[in-house]
C-alpha cells in the first residue's frame, strides 16, 4: 500500500533510485513522516561515517547460526538441525503437536489459553503443558491478543473488541468496543497492569480514512479499576498531535512506573508515576521523555529486568536500536549492525532458564538487501546469540509465547511464506 512510507525508506538509503521523487516528498509531508526521515537520515550518516563508535553496535557472539532457505519444515532432518543447535546451548527445542498462532501461560496455575493456526477464531485451553487441549469458545473475530491478570481474569482481544471471563473461561462477555472495527492492543505489549489492579489497555490499529485523506487517529489510553467491568477512555495522546496509534504500555516493578509508546508521526515515550485509574486518566500525569524524534521513543517491544528495562525501535528501513534505562530518566542505545538494522524490534520475551534470565528479541523485517534475525542474550545484553536468519520474502519466524510472570518457556514459529508450512517449537532448558 503507497501509504506504508517506511517501507519506501530504504531505497533512499541502499543506492537505489527513488522512483516518482516529488509524489514520495509529498507523501512525507502528508503523512507525518518527515521527521522519521530527518532522524533516519542523521543515523544513516553517523553509520558510515563512522560516528557511531564499535562499542555502540550489539556484540554477537561467534557461533553458528540457522539460515533459513530451502528447509523443508516438516522434515526430520530440520527438526534434527534445530534440536541440535539448541543442545549445544545447553537448551532443549521440541516441535509441538499443536500449531500455535499465539498462546499465554498462567504462571499460577500452569494453565495455557491460546488460538492455533488457522482457524484463529477459536479459544483453546491446556492443563498439560500444551499436551492435549479444549475448545473453550469461537469469537466472531480473529483473535489478536490474550491477556490474564493478578486475579486470574482473562481477557481476549479480538479485532475491534474487548472480552473477559471471570469464571476460568467458563463464558466470556463482550466489555469494550474499541475505537475502530480493526483496532486491537499489541500481543505482549499494550496491556498491563499496576500494582492497584489497575488495567491499562493501549489501542493499535492502521485504518485509511478516505473522506478526511488521511489515518484515523486511533491513540486511545483505555483504564479500568474494576477488573475490566467498565473502561475509562484517553485521548490525551490524540490532542497532543498524535495521528495514528499506540505501541505499548508497560507498569515498571523496577521503578513503580508506567512507560508507554505512541506512533507514528511522533513515536514518543512516555512516563507516569499514576497507578489508579483515575490519575492515569488525568493528561498531566503524564510526561513526555523524549521532546524530538531523534531521541529516540515510539518502542514496539519492551522487557523489564532486575536492574533495568529495555526497548526495541520501531525504524523500518531506518537504522534500529536496543535502548536501554537503569534510572527511568537516561538512557542507552545500542545499534543493530548490518545486515539486520532496519528491521524494528517487534516483539521481546524473557525466559528463566537454568543458568538465569534470557531476553529474546525477534527483527523480522527485511530489505533487498538486508535481512531479519531471531536472537537472544543470556548476559543482560552483553551479547547476543543469533538463532534464525531469514528474509522476510521466504520466512516469517514470531515470538508467539506471553505470560504473566517470567516463564520457563517460550515458544516460536516458523513459517514457509512461499507454501505456507508452519512449524512451533517450544524452548527450555
Amino acid at each position: 500500500m503507497k501509504r506504508e512510507l517506511t517501507r519506501r525508506y530504504s531505497v533512499l538509503f541502499e543506492r537505489r533510485g527513488v522512483k516518482k521523487s516529488f509524489q514520495f516528498v509529498q507523501d512525507l509531508y502528508r503523512y507525518g513522516k518527515l521527521r522519521e526521515l530527518t532522524s533516519f537520515a542523521v543515523w544513516e550518516l553517523f553509520h558510515r561515517l563512522g560516528v557511531f563508535s564499535k562499542k555502540d553496535y550489539l556484540k554477537f557472539n561467534q557461533g553458528e547460526v540457522i539460515k533459513l532457505a530451502n528447509n523443508k519444515l516438516y522434515d526430520l532432518e530440520f527438526s534434527e538441525k534445530i534440536a541440535s543447535f539448541f543442545r549445544s546451548r545447553r537448551l532443549s527445542a521440541t516441535r509441538c503437536d499443536l500449531n500455535w498462532k499465539l498462546l499465554f501461560i498462567n504462571q499460577v496455575n500452569g494453565e495455557i489459553f491460546g488460538c492455533l493456526y488457522a482457524d484463529d477464531r477459536d479459544l483453546y485451553k491446556s492443563i498439560d503443558d500444551g499436551k492435549s487441549i479444549s475448545l473453550v469458545t469461537s469469537f466472531p473475530e480473529v483473535i489478536k491478543s490474550i491477556f490474564i491478570s493478578s486475579q486470574n481474569t482473562i481477557f481476549v482481544c479480538v479485532k475491534g473488541a474487548l472480552y473477559k471471563s471471570s469464571d476460568q473461561g467458563v463464558s466470556f462477555k463482550k466489555v469494550l468496543a474499541l475505537g475502530s472495527p480493526i483496532s486491537y492492543f499489541r500481543y505482549n505489549n499494550a496491556m498491563t497492569e499496576t500494582p492497584t489492579g489497575t488495567l491499562i489497555i493501549a489501542e493499535y490499529g492502521n485504518l485509511w480514512d478516505e473522506k478526511q485523506n488521511r489515518w484515523t487517529k486511533l491513540a486511545y489510553l483505555y483504564f479500568s479499576s474494576d477488573e475490566g467491568e467498565t473502561w475509562e477512555r484517553s485521548d490525551f495522546l490524540i490532542k497532543k498531535g498524535t495521528n495514528k496509534h499506540v505501541h505499548l504500555v508497560k507498569y515498571s516493578k523496577l521503578f513503580n512506573k508506567v512507560f508507554m509508546a505512541d506512533g507514528d508521526n511522533y513515536k514518543r515515550l512516555w512516563v507516569t508515576d499514576a497507578l489508579n485509574a483515575s490519575d492515569l486518566n488525568n493528561p498531566d500525569n503524564w510526561k513526555s521523555l523524549t521532546k524530538f524524534h531523534i531521541q529516540m521513543g515510539g518502542y514496539t517491544s519492551v522487557v523489564e529486568g532486575d536492574e533495568k528495562i529495555v526497548f526495541g525501535t520501531d525504524y523500518q528501513g531506518g537504522t534500529n536500536f536496543l535502548v536501554e534505562t537503569k534510572d527511568g530518566k537516561t538512557f542507552k542505545k545500542m545499534v543493530v549492525p548490518d545486515p539486520y538494522r532496519r528491521s524494528p524490534i517487534d516483539n521481546m520475551v524473557q525466559r528463566k532458564s537454568k543458568n538465569g534470565q534470557e531476553i529474546w528479541a525477534n527483527l523480522p523485517y527485511s530489505t533487498a538487501n538486508t535481512k531479519c534475525l531471531l536472537m537472544y542474550t543470556a548476559d543482560s545484553g552483553a551479547s547476543w546469540n543469533k538463532v534464525f536468519e531469514y528474509n522476510r520474502a521466504t520466512h516469517k519466524v514470531w515470538l508467539i509465547s506471553s505470560s504473566n510472570e517470567i516463564a520457563d518457556e517460550l515458544y516460536l514459529s516458523i513459517e514457509n511464506s512461499k507454501n505456507s508450512d508452519r512449524v512451533v517449537y517450544k524452548i527450555a532448558g
